[in-house]
């Protein structure tokens, strides 16, 4: 009996061994940040987000993860795209969940877009597209965050090309140019980006990108921001920045 427990033993793979105290089964990027399990909440906004996975669960908590990210509500965001993790192992886009709410951390971004990678063969092609997108942004720290940031933008606007009735693409493109003004990226038209939330609200007027459209705004014409003031907190209650960036001083 005990050679038999010995073979046994010797024929299980490594993956199985428990992980040491404080790691995760999931991967070393798992080791940080958000430990305990997601809770759905009410009023994280209303998005829409299909990924690959047979988990409705699953869906629903990467879902809520997209509106937490539009809220910049990144921690509780991670733990929302840990929980889909955890629900579909395979859900490759779980992970870039993950990444997209580490955009104040480029190492832990970058492992769990790793992730993804090695997830993605399973996903659709459009999902294959946001993981591709953030695999060529990571890959290389050293390259001019500039450029970096200029190709992200490009590669969303691509998505947008192949799925022009995705409006999470078109609220995202709007942060990306926004966000790409803190490495040099120089935002040609406001009124172009304006554009494009239009688009957003106009198939979905509570959608959370109203938060975008104060930033858009609240440091050179406040007065354009004024609608979107009144409708952020109203668009994701449940996220207390939605509620308070309305009330900055720039922003009145």
């Amino acid at each position: 009996m005990r050679f038999l427990l010995l073979a046994l033993a010797a024929a299980l793979p490594a993956a199985a061994a428990d992980p040491l105290p404080g790691h995760s089964f999931h991967g070393e990027a798992f080791d940080d940040g958000p430990r305990q399990a997601a809770v759905l909440m009410e009023g994280c906004g209303k998005v829409k987000f299909p990924v690959t996975t047979k988990n409705e669960l699953a869906q629903k908590f990467f879902t809520q993860g997209i509106g937490q990210i539009h809220g910049f509500w990144y921690y509780e965001a991670e733990r929302s795209f840990r929980q889909a993790a955890d629900l579909d192992p395979d859900c490759a886009m779980a992970y870039w969940g993950c990444a997209m709410a580490n955009v104040n951390n480029e190492k832990r971004a970058a492992e769990f877009i790793k992730k993804a990678g090695a997830k993605k063969a399973a996903a659709s092609a459009r999902e294959r597209a946001w993981i591709t997108l953030l695999e060529d942004f990571y890959k290389d720290p050293k390259k001019d965050k500039k450029q970096r940031q200029l190709d992200f933008i490009k590669g969303i606007e691509d998505i947008i090309h192949e799925n022009p009735d995705d409006l999470e693409a078109k609220a995202f493109l709007a942060w990306a140019i926004w966000e790409g003004k803190g490495d040099g990226v120089t935002m040609v038209s406001r009124e172009s980006v304006d554009a494009i939330l239009s688009q957003v609200f106009a198939k979905e007027p509570m959608h959370p990108a109203h938060h975008y459209r104060i930033h858009l705004w609240d440091d050179s014409k406040p007065a354009r921001a004024v609608e979107a003031a009144t409708l952020c907190g109203q668009s994701a209650p449940a996220i207390a920045h939605m509620c308070t960036c309305p009330a900055t001083p720039s922003a009145r």
